[in-house]
């Protein structure tokens, strides 16, 4: 059975390849009549599509008995899902690029990437056929708030607050809109009753390869200790721009 790669419109670029196909081109192929369509195939997902598209398409095929006998799209309906914005801490789930963390085994997560188009780092352009660094950048970061929610914060009983100490992303070659995950493995971890410090390595993959590999350092505190913090900080930053003096206060920054 042959299998088509269903993209995104702003991937056309990318459906210039032998078996990869358009939303907008999926759905005129839907409109032909029965002798025009192909052979029975299956339609396996890509990126950028939305859940939304993603479900029209289901209704669509499972709708008309003729689409049926001829697309396979057991794919789609078995597509992972989005993770919540619990975990990415997106409000919207267009902008949401992961799909929830599982534990492969001691200190090491797998999550699916999960692109939709509509997304605010694809909202200007899309340039080639390539998905663009800063996407994977942006999962990456999601990734890492992600397995912290849901592995190390469970049952806390405050909001938490993660703070960025460094962040560097190595590229080893180019992703294209397909099916890709990302490897997250914890390199240290120093936990006590005040915050969460971690040290992470993770590993963008497609196909048999490595694209990108993003190390970070981060931790987290409960929300009240950086906000006392973060609200001194502010208040000097603005003194400094009108040229006021500073108000010394006792040292409270996190450690």
């Amino acid at each position: 059975m042959n299998s088509y790669i269903v993209v995104a419109d702003k991937f056309v670029d990318f459906a210039v390849n032998a078996r990869t196909i358009t939303l907008r081109h999926l759905f005129a192929l839907f409109e032909l009549p029965a002798h025009l369509l192909p052979d029975r195939a299956r339609l396996e997902l890509g990126q950028g599509v939305s859940d939304d598209d993603c479900q029209k398409i289901i209704s669509t095929v499972d709708g008309c008995k003729i689409l049926s006998a001829r697309w396979d799209i057991d794919a789609l309906r078995d597509r992972p899902a989005r993770a919540g914005s619990d975990l990415s801490h997106k409000r919207k789930p267009r902008n949401t690029l992961i799909c929830p963390p599982h534990q492969v085994q001691e200190g090491v997560f797998h999550l699916d990437l999960r692109i939709d188009q509509d997304c605010e780092l694809m909202d200007d352009h899309q340039t080639g056929q390539h998905v663009q660094g800063m996407i994977l950048v942006e999962a990456a970061r999601q990734a890492f708030l992600a397995v912290t929610e849901q592995f190390f914060l469970t049952g806390f009983n405050h909001k938490s607050y993660f703070v960025i100490t460094s962040m560097n992303t190595e590229f080893m070659g180019f992703v294209f809109p397909l099916a890709a995950h990302m490897e997250y493995r914890i390199i240290s971890q120093d936990i006590n009753e005040r915050r969460q410090r971690f040290e992470v390595e993770i590993d963008l993959i497609q196909g048999q390869g490595i694209k990108a590999r993003t190390t970070c350092a981060f931790t987290v505190y409960p929300d009240q200790v950086i906000s006392e913090k973060e609200a001194m900080l502010a208040s000097q930053a603005v003194s400094l721009v009108h040229g006021e003096p500073l108000q010394q206060h006792p040292s409270s920054g996190p450690t």
